[in-house]
């Protein structure tokens, strides 16, 4: 049996770097999107019109209902077909941000619910609307409990950007098979990728855990 030589991998380590960066780059976009998505979900989830409750939980079925890999062809070749044709990086973005907006639209709908309906009943007595004590009571607080689960959907969704090779993404994936057949070293090279994978997906949940941290002891 050949000894694994990592030597032709670490000589294009830089070219897995930088692809690297553009994984984090789309993920922190989409996470971003995601946020969005999902605290507007929350928001028309909590609303009295009941067509905008039904609109919610169909997008949350639909989406957490169909694989992403599927809704990454579909974004990227639907476009196309509609004549809105959208660059592989900007599909790949509102696929991943949409996937993930529906369970960050979950998670916050639980922390929401977690949050005593006395205190948003004392502020509405008090003459706030309905938007200022989602904004200015509820929201706040559910923020403080949701680091965690939304840190693991980050990495979730920056593991699940090397989907995006298959639309040509030039995310860690894809470089990771460029270099396999430059180097012609497959185990050494997905070996690498992974523990990039795992060594950044560390660091993104000992962040969450560090600022939980302070925020419950801001609290305290």
């Amino acid at each position: 049996m050949s000894e694994l030589n990592f030597a032709p991998v670490f000589k294009a380590f830089d070219q897995l770097l930088a692809a690297v960066m553009v994984s984090l780059g789309v993920g922190i976009v989409a996470m971003a999107l995601a946020l969005g998505v999902g605290t507007l979900g929350v928001a028309l989830s909590q609303a009295r019109n009941w067509a905008a409750r039904r609109l919610v939980l169909v997008y949350v079925d639909l989406f957490r209902g169909t694989p992403l890999l599927v809704q990454i062809l579909v974004f990227f070749y639907g476009s196309t077909v509609l004549g809105l044709p959208v660059s592989p990086y900007v599909a790949g973005v509102l696929a991943l941000a949409l996937y993930y907006g529906a369970y960050v639209l979950e998670i916050m709908r639980g922390a929401f619910e977690g949050v005593p309906a006395g205190q948003a009943d004392a502020a509405r007595s008090l003459g706030m609307s309905g938007v200022h004590v989602f904004w200015r009571i509820q929201l706040p607080q559910a923020v403080a409990v949701v680091i965690s689960p939304l840190a693991g959907q980050f990495a979730k969704l920056f593991k699940a950007s090397s989907l995006l090779s298959v639309i040509g993404v030039a995310e860690l994936t894809m470089r990771g098979h460029v270099v396999m057949t430059n180097t012609l070293a497959p185990i050494e090279t997905w070996i690498v990728v992974a523990g990039l994978y795992l060594f950044f997906n560390t660091f993104v949940v000992l962040g969450a855990i560090l600022l939980e941290r302070r925020l419950t002891a801001g609290r305290n």
